[in-house]
């Protein structure tokens, strides 16, 4: 099986690489998931959230057609450590991914969604907010005019907060949306929303 992916992804070329640091000030990179990426440690990485039980809506793992169909359906995006002549696609030094696509079809498919994915050993760096603020910059840049956020769980504290910090409004709440692992009971999902047009 081939494990690359089979086309290139639309890249906005203008704004990437975007370059930010950690809370430390370590250097790190976000750019665009190519070809040339390593589908195998990308869809480990997801998987690991998965078997978590906390964040995403998946029960099993994903194999790496389903991986493929589901991640990198439309655009991709890593953040990797910012270090000159190595390979970023070494375990260590993938720190991140996300996706974007349309949250809706056709008439509304100018609205996205996004899933973002931060490996336990790098959490509680920064890794997600400098996600967070790439996302902010490239959604607008492939054509987007908003994002929804539809399914964050209550519990997901570090999400909400980075959500909240970056301007989203709350818009809604589901109740009892997800069996999480670690809760007993049902657990609610928030729901965000954010308008491009308005934050530039």
């Amino acid at each position: 099986m081939n494990e690359n992916i089979p086309r290139p992804l639309s890249t906005p070329s203008n704004i990437l690489p975007i370059r930010s640091t950690l809370k430390s000030g370590f250097p790190i990179l976000i750019t665009s998931v190519t070809p040339s990426s390593s589908i195998t440690r990308l869809n480990s990485l997801l998987n690991e959230i998965i078997e978590d039980g906390n964040t995403y809506p998946h029960e099993f793992p994903l194999n790496v057609d389903e991986f493929r169909n589901y991640f990198l359906s439309h655009d991709a995006f890593v953040a990797v450590k910012d270090i000159s002549n190595e390979d970023v696609w070494r375990d260590e030094h993938v720190l991140g991914m996300f996706y974007v696509k349309p949250n809706y079809p056709g008439r509304c498919s100018h609205i996205c969604n996004a899933g973002f994915v931060v490996p336990r050993k790098y959490r509680n760096n920064g890794v997600g907010k400098a996600m967070a603020r790439a996302f902010i910059k490239i959604a607008p840049a492939l054509g987007y005019k908003a994002s929804v956020f539809n399914l964050v769980f209550e519990t997901n504290i570090g999400s909400i907060k980075i959500w909240r910090d970056l301007g989203f409004k709350e818009i809604g709440r589901i109740p009892k949306a997800g069996r999480l692992r670690d809760h007993e009971d049902l657990v609610d999902a928030l729901m965000f929303y954010y308008d491009f047009e308005q934050s530039q």
